[in-house]
Parts: structure tokens; sequence; C-alpha cells
């Protein structure tokens, strides 16, 4: 009897693998899922870092008018700030007669009445025509020295008698010719570039 069992287990087993199901191969009547419409998304325009131009360092300078000394006070440490103050004067077109970045000083030439073009209105022009040549170019040494939390920028109009060892030739010697001061105007404006018109990198 276990014989014809064991016989019949296999044919038993074959069998069974030949029934073929038929349960789920009608899907007719089965929820169809609805159809999604693949909307695009419209493309953004990338913008790339060399096109996003942010200039000055804004609250990051100050201006402080004190009558005896007038200083520009930069939240910056000393280097980045002499950088910034070689700049404000390159993009001012005031001419660096000379520097030392050891010492901090700048010696440059400055005439009040020619200012940049760039942002001159009419009245600016007109006032320009009318009132040139109130004031004469001159040398300024323009010092630049860290102060505990910030770095501060000082003007003093060189004359003949300060000795500097910077400026010691007859070229420059011919600029000195007893000018008014007009020191203020050139640290508003070195102040101004600062403020609105440095590039960041």
């Amino acid at each position: 009897m276990f014989k014809n069992v064991l016989l019949l287990f296999p044919l038993l087993i074959i069998s069974c693998t030949d029934i073929k199901s038929t349960r789920y191969k009608d899907t007719s009547q089965l929820e169809q899922p609805p159809t999604l419409v693949i909307v695009q998304r419209p493309k953004i325009k990338e913008v790339k870092k060399e096109d996003i131009k942010k200039t000055g360092i804004g609250k990051n300078v100050s201006f402080v008018d004190s009558a005896e000394n007038p200083v520009i006070k930069i939240k910056k440490l000393f280097d980045r700030s002499w950088v910034l103050v070689g700049q404000a004067l390159y993009l001012s077109k005031i001419e660096i007669k000379d520097k030392n970045r050891e010492q901090g000083v700048f010696y440059v030439l400055y005439d009040p009445d020619v200012e940049k073009s760039d942002d001159t209105d009419l009245l600016d022009l007109m006032t320009f025509f009318l009132f040139k040549d109130d004031f004469e170019e001159a040398t300024y040494k323009l010092t630049v020295a860290w102060r505990e939390t910030n770095t501060e920028v000082s003007v003093e109009l060189v004359d003949e008698d300060s000795n500097s060892d910077l400026l010691d030739d007859q070229e420059d010697k011919k600029d000195f010719d007893g000018s008014v001061d007009s020191g203020k105007k050139l640290l508003l404006n070195v102040y101004k570039t600062i403020r609105d018109d440095v590039p960041l990198n």
C-alpha cells in the first residue's frame, strides 16, 4: 500500500502543475488608474555666479564727521580694508602717487573739482562749470590703520615740511603750493565709493 502511495505522489504533483488558473487573466473588470498628463515645468534660467554683481559693503563702512579729524570706519580687518581703499581710489580715478602697505599709507593727488562723471546729473554739471577750480589739486596722505574692532582711514594734507620718504622728487613737490585742505571731501569720496561701488568678491 505504501508503495502505491509513493508511485501516485509524483503523478499527483505533475497533474497539479498542469492545471492552469485563469482567475487573474481577465482584468477588464478591474478599475483602471487614471491617465496622468505629464506637464513639463518651464525651464528656469540659471543665473551664473559671475552674473550676480553685488557692489559696495553697505553698513560695514561708516563716516565719522569730526571737525578736527574725520575718519572712515570699516568693519573689516586691515588686509581687506587696505584692498577696499585701493579699489575705491581706482574707481574714483584718484591718482595714487605712492603707497606703503607696511606703513598703511597711500599718497594721492586729489582735486575736488574733478568728480566722477558716471552718476553726475545736470545740476552737478552746471555747478562744475560755474564753480570750477575753487580748489587746486593737492597731495594727500591716507592712513589705513587697525583700531581694536575696525579699520580706520584718516587723511592729511601733505605739505613741503612733512619730509615724507615717499614724496621726495621735484615732480611731487610741485603739488604742495599751500593748497586749501580738501581732505574731508577726499574721505567722503572714498567712503561713498566703498559703501556703494566697490565690487564684492
